[in-house]
């Protein structure tokens, strides 16, 4: 990732390519982002990260992760902070780039030491477990496939 001071131009991709990008909104972040940011940008993908990532945390202390309540209240900072959280909203690309660089921003920031690695990861997987639950079910066979998770659905008997 560069950095640059000046005034960022925004690249313009087709639709398609747009998709291509993020094509579900859970992602593994398996690679790092590889374009150019402002200063400005890169500090206010931060921030937002960090808000987002103590709600998730202060949330888990406040409700039972999985209920209607805590379901609802993340949805709401989610939506309210701008990041991708449901497969289905009509213009995507924005939310799922912001969600993209700005994990990469927070893992550099918070990799100086261990305990605030596992505060990271805990909130990061907080945050997959939640997105992962509110999947339809057609999208959770999607992303394990793109993901190259090869896995079939097995019927529990009682």
């Amino acid at each position: 990732m560069q950095f640059s001071g000046g005034k960022r131009r925004k690249l313009r991709l087709a639709g398609d390519q747009r998709n291509a990008s993020y094509p579900h909104c859970l992602q593994f972040y398996l690679e790092p982002p590889s374009e150019n940011i402002s200063l400005t940008e890169f500090e206010n993908l931060a921030i937002d990260r960090v808000k987002l990532l103590k709600s998730v945390e202060n949330l888990g202390v406040s409700y039972l992760k999985g209920t209607e309540e805590y379901q609802s209240k993340l949805e709401a900072e989610l939506r309210k902070l701008k990041f991708s959280y449901r497969e289905n909203l009509a213009d995507e690309y924005e939310p799922r780039r912001k969600d993209h660089i700005s994990h990469f921003i927070l893992r550099l920031a918070y990799c100086q030491s261990e305990d605030l690695r596992r505060w990271f990861i805990q909130q990061e997987m907080d945050l997959l477990r939640f997105r992962f639950s509110i999947l339809p079910k057609d999208k959770i066979q999607d992303f394990l496939k793109d993901s190259h998770l090869q896995f079939e659905a097995v019927s529990i008997f009682l």
